[in-house]
């Protein structure tokens, strides 16, 4: 990585957006926003969450078609010269180490993220920072996946699936619930994921079908506890209104519909179907709030 490239050119525009951060009305950092533009870099705009903490950020650019990560608001510090340097970004307890540029004198670190990465903020609910010689911070990723692929959709090297970066290891996208419900390790089938624009928004939402879920504790039951004796639990979660929905079924499927939205399609018995032998399939869509089966 050329360090001239992150000169201290680019600092005299950072400055304005430190401004920005340090004194907007904090309400305003509820969730993932997009902006400024040439405040940061002239013509580029950057998807970013404030801390936690109320002071710095966490935030992606698309960087000379390529996807920035950089983080800002940590202690200024005049030891040393800018310097290549790793740091770690843990989203909901998985960590992914990023190689990059420290600016001491600037409380900056910026580097490339790995595709991995990039897919666990846009389905996470909490980053935390770790950088070396600071105390870690957190950052709700509340509303990162509109506020990403708003920033990073088109971008060369935004390759945010799971498949695309095995050097990293799955990205499961309800890791965080997974592990909570079952206190700990877990093991997940393929297909037991799925990502899909459902609600009224261009952004994909995510599925996951309990039924592919196994805690390492066989104590937690089946599905984690989300299985019956013929059914399990479908957790849907929506980018458009940030909420959840659960629909009991087997073998989840995303169905096409219109101008590229998607349906969700499960199997289920009962009464339901007509009869408690009865099997039959249900297509779930959108009503502007939440998905409710076709009639």
């Amino acid at each position: 990585m050329d360090l001239t490239y992150f000169g201290f050119d680019l600092m005299r525009r950072f400055l304005a957006f430190v401004v920005f951060i340090a004194f907007a009305p904090q309400p305003l950092f509820a969730e993932w926003r997009v902006g400024p533009g040439s405040d940061l870099y002239e013509g580029t705009v950057s998807a970013f969450g404030v801390t936690e903490r109320g002071v710095g950020a966490l935030a992606l650019m698309c960087r000379e078609g390529k996807p920035l990560l950089w983080t800002q608001g940590w202690a200024l510090s005049k030891a040393g010269p800018d310097r290549q340097e790793n740091f770690a970004v843990i989203v909901d307890g998985q960590s992914f180490p990023v190689r990059g540029l420290h600016l001491p004198e600037e409380g900056l670190w910026t580097g490339a993220p790995p595709g991995a990465l990039i897919a666990a903020l846009r389905a996470g609910s909490r980053a935390v920072v770790a950088v070396p010689g600071e105390a870690q911070v957190g950052v709700s990723l509340r509303g990162s996946s509109r506020a990403i692929s708003q920033v990073l959709d088109g971008c060369e090297g935004d390759e945010t699936t799971a498949a695309s970066a095995p050097e990293q290891g799955r990205v499961v996208l309800f890791g965080q619930l997974i592990a909570t419900q079952c206190g700990g390790g877990y093991s997940i089938t393929d297909d037991a994921e799925m990502t899909g624009r459902l609600d009224g928004d261009d952004t994909p939402d995510f599925v996951l079908d309990w039924g592919g879920v196994t805690c390492d504790d066989r104590s937690k039951g089946r599905g984690a506890g989300f299985c019956g004796a013929a059914l399990c639990t479908i957790e849907i979660a929506f980018t458009e209104t940030q909420s959840r929905q659960q629909v009991l079924g087997v073998n989840p499927e995303l169905v096409d519909r219109a101008f590229g939205q998607k349906a969700l399609k499960t199997t289920t018995q009962g009464a339901t179907c007509g009869g408690a032998t009865q099997v039959c399939e249900i297509i779930w869509v959108w009503n502007g709030s939440k998905l409710e089966p076709l009639q």
